[in-house]
């Protein structure tokens, strides 16, 4: 009797854990066709519940297009859509690596600033990135505390319905007269991608370059200066 017991409590055991199993699995489908993850329920048509795109989709859809054809940048031109770095940055960078790498410069010696030309056959065209540029070293020369000399600045004070202007361009051979101990020049190479600067630091009397440096401005820098407006005359 204990015996038969025994065998009723471990068949009725074994019955138990196979029927656990199968509780926790319930598929109507097909048999042997278990769904598939990836599979797209899809509503019945007339129900109410598809899905139609409105104007966000299509303007997601249009922004994912692809272009027509690869567009080299040389040739087309890159301008960013946001940009942190201008010009002054650039002249910054220029002036640092100057001074990194003079030699019998000193503090008590002037200094002149002189525009940037396109190297070419005259050496004599400037830009507006040529004269930009050397507006922003006088600043960054002057914060390393060399004596910069302003020669653009008249003898006079002319008052005018335009403004009191101070500075000409009534150019003299000043380099003797002020006493300039040295001038910082330069040239531009200009390339499809952007323009190349080459700047140097001559003594004047020796002609001698104390220091040298060059730096590369991207196209979509140089072409910023450019006014795009009317410009007004005088």
């Amino acid at each position: 009797m204990r015996k038969w017991v025994l065998g009723a409590i471990v068949c009725s055991g074994l019955t138990g854990c196979a029927s656990q199993s199968d509780s926790g699995y319930f598929w109507f489908g097909k048999e042997d066709a278990p769904p598939s993850v990836r599979e797209q329920v899809r509503p019945p048509q007339g129900s109410g519940l598809e899905y139609r795109p409105d104007s966000r989709d299509i303007e997601m859809y249009r922004d994912r297009l692809p272009s027509p054809g690869y567009q080299d940048p040389l040739q087309t031109g890159y301008t960013p859509d946001i940009t942190h770095k201008a010009l002054n940055d650039y002249a910054e960078q220029l002036a640092m690596s100057l001074m990194d790498g003079a030699v019998l410069l000193n503090t008590e010696e002037l200094i002149g600033v002189a525009s940037f030309v396109r190297f070419n056959h005259s050496l004599r065209e400037s830009t507006i990135l040529g004269n930009q540029l050397s507006e922003y070293l006088i600043h960054e020369l002057q914060q390393y505390g060399l004596g910069v000399v302003d020669f653009k600045l008249s003898r006079t004070l002319d008052v005018t319905e335009h403004g009191d202007l101070a500075l000409t361009r009534e150019g003299q051979r000043l380099a003797k007269r002020l006493q300039m101990d040295h001038i910082l020049t330069g040239t531009l190479v200009e390339l499809p991608r952007g323009v190349n600067v080459n700047a140097r630091i001559v003594a004047v009397d020796q002609q001698r370059v104390v220091a040298s440096a060059n730096i590369f401005i991207p196209s979509f820098v140089v072409t910023s200066l450019v006014p795009t407006g009317p410009v007004a005359s005088e």
